[in-house]
């Protein structure tokens, strides 16, 4: 998830920010080597996280970044850790201001260029999506999802919302529903089941078509697990991670 941005600020390491150890290293590397509030005496108190009053000591750093959340997000890690990011990369273009511009220069010819050539190209190449009317649509969008619309990343957003709509919204997967709701309530007489073959004894005979029945539903069972196994499989396979800014497909 926070990879690119990771990459973009040259963190050398792996990070899941899941993991409180490697959080903490995270926040005091961007602090000591992007951020840089506090002067450099002043980030002992920061670096020690081995300490238990680190967790205030950092509460008192993200007050000084000006973190405009409430205090519940503090324990969000992952919140924070975009944010944290994002609050990095903008003090690092700050500070490289001249050494970016070239970029940002060339990634507009190019997009102006793109633009001009395809003209009737995807829709979707069109959209702002830094807009306030797109960021609009797309809290809207999730708060009927019922998808978290508290990060930062677009991407992993859009994405979710095409998790939702595929899985739960789309025609087979209504239909399947339909299909469930409708199987569950069949009634009949397990006199008018044939069993296919007599064992001379009525009682016995309904009990071998009680365990038949049980068979039955226990493949049914299996096969819809196994179903499921294979449409999941061919969403994820079927899924690359496509940046059509950068002109690449893949993972």
């Amino acid at each position: 998830m926070f990879k690119r941005k990771l990459s973009a600020l040259d963190y050398g390491k792996d990070y899941n920010p899941q993991d409180e150890t490697q959080f903490r290293q995270m926040a005091v590397w961007l602090e000591d080597m992007k951020i840089r509030l506090y002067p450099i005496d002043g980030r002992q108190s920061l670096r020690d996280i081995q300490n238990p009053q680190w967790h205030e000591t950092f509460s008192k750093y993200l007050q000084d970044l000006k973190f405009p959340y409430n205090n519940e997000m503090i324990n969000d890690r992952i919140a924070l850790s975009d944010w944290l990011m994002g609050t990095a990369i903008r003090f690092e273009y700050g500070d490289n201001v001249e050494k970016y511009k070239p970029i940002s220069s060339n990634i507009i010819n190019n997009q102006q260029k793109s633009n001009s050539v395809n003209q009737t190209g995807n829709p979707l190449e069109a959209i702002d999506y830094t807009s306030e009317e797109f960021k609009s649509g797309m809290v809207k969008l999730c708060e009927l999802l019922q998808i978290p619309t508290k990060f930062n990343d677009t991407t992993a957003v859009l994405r979710a919302v095409s998790k939702i709509i595929t899985t739960k919204l789309s025609k087979e997967a209504i239909d399947k529903n339909q299909i469930k709701e409708q199987g569950s309530g069949v009634d009949f007489s397990i006199e008018q089941m044939p069993l296919g073959f007599d064992t001379g004894d009525k009682i016995i005979n309904e009990a071998a078509k009680i365990l038949r029945l049980l068979y039955i539903q226990d493949l049914r069972t299996l096969q819809t697990k196994i179903n499921e196994t294979i449409v999941s499989v061919q969403s994820f396979v079927a899924d690359p991670r496509t940046d059509s800014k950068l002109g690449q497909i893949g993972w």
